[in-house]
């Protein structure tokens, strides 16, 4: 029977899928760095490479399926041979070796030769190769040859002729994952597959796959049945009977059986089969699903891998520990243990697979994420571990007094039935021995709450305190509250009185959000953090050693020293203080020609003294001005009725702008209005009589201190409200020390921006005070003219002036 036919155009598009899941830009330079075929011509130094080179006949243009250029110099990097039939694989490797890569090594260059065989639809097959200078050698993973295509970096590194010709596979790009797994969801949303199945659904695919060697039937009358096989299979094999049937497809859902081809095709081309044992690949792409199912898919949020690697190397994690995760998810931090545990060691993988059976223990009561955490196990090469469907509070394997390691991530409760964070620390504690460590990722809000005291008291009595660690507040948006800290306990040992803990911010831990999707970058904090906390450092605004206050809080703000600002960000933070404040003048401009400016007080003449500190520190805060709180009689500002005096607030927006009402207290300015909750730390300052809630603080300058400094503090304390929330509050104690930048030329620029928001400003009073008598005219006009009014001249005019003027 004849072979059928098969374009190479399909090939072609198994190929672009291919590069694409590596990073490779796919465009036509100079906007990408691929040339498709005849493309080369347009380039000199290519077409003559290439010329005399036809595969058939040798003395035609030799046309390579495509040449991937470095886009600056556009040198080729790869050069591309692809077949549409896997069968013909060894024609493809001769032609992209022998013809096309030596024609490019003749001309001088060293791009990897790489062989494709296959189409988007069917099987496929990759090789890549190298000259090593005298001849081609193919590329290969642990003795294998690879069948991906390397990603820049890595064929940057291989191109050299002495490099080895060993490569370890590299994970795509988040960008890259997103855009796969916005594709995966698609298609499963497409199938009538629901937001709580899809991880199942992903996960049992994966695991078919890894357990199959890709040898699924892709039809879809076979397809399902031989995924739901596959993944049992695996899981008997690990002794993990009790899930095999947790993870599996719907059979009857004809529309998946059809979809689930793709699927699987997609996942190849992520190289799940062999990035599983290099990478938590399914607990990352478990990640990707939230932001399409508006949050969690099945009621639990999970950490990031990094952050879940920085715990175990925040606490040391050795080849001697027992690690526990009481609330385990897909197995994030016993993936990052046993990560840890083979890099420190130096020990192989398989080495580390015996280690695990009995040093990496886990708990989730949810059946689909118990078996995903196994799942993951299996795909690492690890189906032995401890890893429990089961409830931590009640199960009977739960080990009491013998782990030396707990990494958790509790899940946070959002209703009054759900279990409290603090218990899930309490039960975690239970399971390790004497002395030995906890890092749990906690909310800000129970470290620091005073109603939550006696809880941190009594984990103080039986445990110490080694760090809290702020985490940026982005971590976990969307899905979870944005504030958490990484506390680290060390068991059965009462905080000493004296001890000096470790504390930290970090804002920057490598990733950002761009378009929804957090994104690598450059400048992480955490090698530093790590670096600051085992050697005892400390830096302003990051880091810092401190004993507890009375409180007993754990919140990092706390006991971080204040850092001066810079004098760039001075600059931009006081303009941005400036703006606000022009902002309010444009929207208020018409209030404020009109606005109470009678009689105001003087708050020093109303309070006997400002608040007392106990020691001032010397270009601080409370070194340059007099702290006071607002005015109690606008504590409830219920009763307020409309009017023209200004009412300041706790609002970060317009300028704590609260409303014009008729209130007649108000208050001499200027002064800088401080919130301490609502928008904490938020602060602006004020130029117009006002009223101020007692939500704020006033801040008064001290004799000799000028305008300007009041915007440079305002600025300084904005830069510090990182410190505060709801459970913390900001208060006069807690602004006192924060340094204020001070040198002449700040204060001048300060001055020079405020001479010029004034001039706007200005004008539009200006223009304000004429639409008022503009319509103050129109209105005596139309008085005029219906009679309500009448003109007064001569005689009249005079006496009624004499008499303003006796007045």
């Amino acid at each position: 029977m004849a072979r059928p036919r098969v374009s190479e155009v399909r090939s072609e598009l198994l190929l672009t899928e291919l590069l694409q899941a590596q990073g490779w830009d796919c465009r036509r330079p100079p906007n990408g760095e691929m040339l498709r075929q005849h493309e080369y011509k347009d380039h000199g130094h290519l077409r003559d490479v290439f010329l005399g080179r036809s595969k058939v006949t040798m003395i035609g243009h030799g046309l390579p399926e495509a040449v991937v250029v470095d886009r600056q110099s556009m040198q080729p990097v790869l050069v591309i041979e692809a077949k549409a039939s896997v069968s013909d694989l060894d024609k493809a490797v001769r032609e992209a070796t022998e013809i096309y890569g030596k024609a490019c090594v003749d001309a001088g260059y060293s791009p990897l030769a790489v062989a494709i065989a296959g189409t988007s639809e069917d099987d496929f097959a990759v090789r890549v190769f190298k000259w090593d200078g005298s001849a081609w050698r193919s590329i290969t993973y642990e003795g294998n040859p690879i069948g991906w295509i390397p990603n820049r970096v890595d064929a940057e590194r291989l191109r050299a002729p002495s490099t080895t010709s060993e490569l370890r596979p590299s994970v795509p790009s988040p960008e890259v994952l997103a855009t796969f797994a916005d594709e995966i969801n698609r298609l499963l949303r497409e199938s009538n597959v629901n937001d709580r199945s899809r991880p199942s659904v992903v996960g049992a695919c994966m695991l078919a796959l890894w357990q199959s060697k890709g040898a699924l039937r892709k039809d879809p009358p076979n397809i399902l049945a031989d995924i739901n096989r596959a993944c049992e299979q695996a899981f008997w094999n690990a002794g993990k009977a009790v899930l095999a049937k947790s993870l599996h497809v719907d059979e009857a859902n004809d529309k998946l059986a059809v979809k689930a081809r793709r699927i699987i095709s997609i996942l190849e081309r992520l190289n799940v089969s062999v990035l599983t044992a290099e990478h938590d690949y399914l607990g990352q792409l478990y990640e990707t699903f939230f932001r399409y199912a508006g949050g969690n898919t099945i009621g639990q949020y999970f950490t990031p891998r990094h952050i879940a690697n920085f715990c175990a190397d925040l606490l040391s994690v050795s080849i001697d520990d027992v690690v526990l995760d009481p609330t385990c998810g897909t197995g994030g931090f016993l993936i990052a243990a046993m990560e840890r545990v083979a890099r420190e060691h130096h020990i192989s993988r398989s080495e580390m697979v015996k280690l695990v059976s009995s040093r990496l223990i886990g708990f989730d009561d949810e059946p689909i994420t118990a078996a995903l955490c196994v799942a993951n196990m299996i795909l690492r090469g690890d189906g032995s571990s401890s890893v429990h469907r089961g409830d931590a509070f009640t199960a009977s394997e739960f080990p009491v007094g013998t782990a030396s390691v707990v990494l958790m991530n509790p899940p946070y409760p959002h209703k009054q039935t759900d279990t409290p964070t603090e218990d899930f620390v309490e039960r975690a504690l239970t399971g390790l021995s004497q002395g030995a460590r906890l890092a749990a990722i906690i909310p800000l809000s129970l470290l620091v709450k005073s109603n939550k005291s006696g809880w941190r008291k009594s984990i103080l009595k039986n445990n110490t305190l080694e760090a809290a660690i702020k985490l940026p507040d982005e971590l976990f948006q969307p899905y979870a509250q944005p504030y958490t800290v990484i506390v680290y306990l060390r068991k059965g040992i009462p905080h000493p009185k004296g001890k000096r803990a470790f504390f930290a911010r970090i804002e920057n831990d490598g990733y950002r959000i761009r378009k929804g999707v957090r994104v690598a970058c450059e400048g992480s904090e955490l090698p530093k953090m790590l670096d600051h906390f085992q050697a005892g450092k400390s830096e302003p605004g990051i880091s810092g050693w401190a004993e507890l206050d009375d409180d007993a809080s754990f919140g990092p703000g706390a006991y971080i020293p204040a850092r001066e600002m810079s004098g760039e960000a001075s600059d931009d933070a006081t303009q941005e203080v400036i703006r606000a404040r022009t902002s309010f003048v444009a929207f208020h401009s018409a209030d404020l020609v009109r606005l109470n400016t009678d009689n105001p007080l003087d708050v020093r003449a109303m309070r006997k003294k400002a608040w007392q500190f106990e020691a001032i520190k010397p270009g601080s805060v409370a070194d340059y001005f007099d702290i006071y709180y607002g005015q109690k009689e606008l504590h409830s500002k219920d009763g307020l009725l409309p009017g023209r005096s200004l009412v300041i607030s706790s609002s970060k927006f317009d300028n704590g702008c609260y409303g014009l009402f008729d209130f007649e207290f108000i208050l001499k300015p200027p002064f800088v209005t401080v919130p301490g909750n609502g928008s904490i730390a938020y602060a602006h300052v004020q130029e117009w009589p006002c009223g101020v809630s007692d939500d704020c603080m006033l801040l008064l300058p001290k004799d000799g201190v000028s305008h300007a400094m009041m915007y440079v503090a305002a600025a300084a304390i904005r830069n510090e409200r990182w410190r505060f929330s709801y459970g913390r509050k900001a208060t006069p104690d807690r602004i006192a020390d924060f340094p204020l930048p001070h040198t002449n030329e700040l204060l001048a620029r300060v001055e020079e921006y405020l001479a010029r928001a004034a001039s706007v400003e200005d004008r539009m009073i200006q223009d304000a005070e004429d639409a008022l008598d503009s319509q103050t005219a129109r209105m005596r006009l139309a008085d005029l003219g219906n009679g309500k009014a009448r003109a007064v001249s001569g005689s009249e005019l005079e006496a009624r002036l004499a008499a303003m003027m006796e007045e």
